[in-house]
């Protein structure tokens, strides 16, 4: 592999250069390309999923999170030139995922001020899908010599039907024509379609033609619905059968495009979903309730709840009742959105073996090398899973933001957890395919939760989550 960084520059500007056109990739144009063998395999490298592949981090898009997401720690370990693997980044405050009832003030993303978990700004004066079309623009073929997909096609909020329906906000899932809500925006900023024929993911990546690729995708087709706090197969929770048929169809199409296009078939390493206990968004009621009396002052020492045998709450609802409490009202019982039971626990869990067991199966029979997200990140240390909130109280902040992997929403891992990330790719690549790239130095990865800004330290270390803070955490599986 001692020519691969070479190898790459060269095959890169003759990408760039030469340009990319979105036409139908069920049209073929099979070109005399030998099938890629040594270092050309990862010479043209793109990834396709969802927030998790974007770098999205403390509840929105910024570019401190996009330019550590697993893709680009990736492409880098490969010797990928800075630059080369594009991204649309966002610069400070970044943009999260609802205005938090103002059309016309765009949140940033979430950071600490020394006693909460708040937005770190706001751009005031335009909505948040004009901020994100905006940033589209920047990439519009008249101020560049040329446009071609994205490297990261990694859209928050994407479904796995999104990869191969969605084209813009309005066509995503979860999309209502008849109220107008649910449009995602995150759409149009990467996959720009307007200005490339109102293509998909999949039809991006099939124009691109990459040599090789990384697909994570199923993990909203699961949290969409136990962040929903009511989780039910077939309303908010997809099908395993569904989910089969759309994997399956998923990698095939991929596969046969690119081939039918390009002469050769993509390497494609993949990875499978995450058990929901494995992120410190959702609380043991332990947890839950001694972050709400450190933040009450003792005030409220346990949350009353309508669900009975609670065995979760969702990270958000600190915010919630801190809002009620705030107002002067009671936030008790909690209403049943912001728990889950050890049925609800037991529905989601189950789903995620299913989906898990359909991604083995399909990568087994295609040869698709499998990285095992699952176990990686159930085998965290219980610090490195604790969210920085709950661990600040612990060990103090600065120690919380060097030790927790996960970033402010709860979900989304910080800079240090997309190293890992990007590690458990990469060592699954090694071990599959004989390769020997470097792993990430994830200690030389630093998160900084206060973003640079100036913070009043906490008296109690009463850590908490600020209500105005509440949808933004939670609009992204909306």
């Amino acid at each position: 592999m001692k020519n691969l960084k070479t190898i790459m520059i060269l095959v890169l500007l003759a990408l760039l250069s030469a340009g990319c056109s979105i036409d139908d990739p069920t049209v073929a144009e099979l070109t005399p390309v030998v099938q890629p063998s040594g270092a050309a395999i990862f010479a043209n490298y793109m990834a396709m999923g969802n927030s998790l592949t974007a770098g999205y981090m403390d509840g929105g898009l910024i570019d401190a999170g996009q330019l550590n997401s697993y893709p680009a720690l990736i492409a880098r370990q490969m010797g990928y030139p800075a630059g080369s693997f594009g991204q649309p980044l966002l610069n400070f405050p970044g943009v999260g995922s609802t205005d938090t009832g103002d059309p016309l003030a765009v949140a940033g993303v979430l950071h600490f001020t020394g006693t909460t978990a708040a937005p770190v700004g706001y751009t005031t004066g335009t909505s948040q899908a004009q901020v994100l079309a905006n940033v589209a623009a920047l990439y519009d073929p008249s101020a560049r010599a040329w446009l071609a997909p994205f490297s990261n096609l990694g859209v928050p909020g994407a479904t796995t039907l999104d990869m191969t329906h969605a084209i813009d906000a309005v066509t995503a899932q979860g999309f209502d024509p008849a109220t107008g809500e649910g449009a995602n925006p995150y759409f149009n900023l990467v996959l720009r379609s307007s200005a490339l024929g109102n293509s998909t993911a999949v039809q991006q990546v099939i124009a691109r033609g990459p040599t090789f690729l990384t697909m994570w995708i199923g993990n909203n087709d699961i949290l969409g619905g136990a962040t929903n706090g009511d989780p039910e197969i077939g309303v908010n929770l997809t099908p395993a059968t569904i989910f089969e048929q759309l994997y399956g169809d998923l990698l095939d199409t991929i596969s046969n495009g690119i081939n039918t296009r390009h002469g050769y078939r993509p390497l494609i390493v993949a990875a499978n979903i995450p058990s929901i206990t494995s992120i410190p968004y959702f609380m043991t009621p332990a947890t839950f309730n001694a972050m709400l009396a450190a933040a009450t002052g003792g005030l409220v020492t346990e949350a009353v709840t309508v669900e009975t045998d609670v065995q979760f709450f969702r990270f958000p609802g600190l915010g919630y009742i801190g809002g009620v409490l705030g107002a002067g009202g009671n936030p008790f019982p909690l209403p049943s959105e912001w728990t889950l039971t050890t049925n609800e626990v037991t529905t989601v869990e189950n789903l995620v073996v299913a989906f898990n067991g359909i991604i083995a199966t399909a990568c087994a029979a295609r040869q698709i090398p499998l990285y095992d997200a699952n176990t990686n990140l159930a085998g965290l240390e219980p610090m490195e899973a604790t969210h920085f909130l709950a661990l600040a109280g612990v060990i103090g902040p600065d120690a919380a933001a060097q030790t927790t992997l996960f970033s402010l929403d709860g979900v989304h891992p910080n800079n240090r957890g997309y190293g890992v990330v990007a590690n458990g790719f990469l060592t699954t690549m090694n071990t599959a395919l004989g390769t020997a790239f470097p792993l990430v130095d994830v200690d030389a990865l630093v998160w900084d939760p206060t973003y640079g800004q100036t913070i009043t330290a906490a008296s109690d270390g009463g850590y908490t989550l600020a209500p105005e803070s509440t949808k933004l955490v939670d609009a992204i599986f909306r």
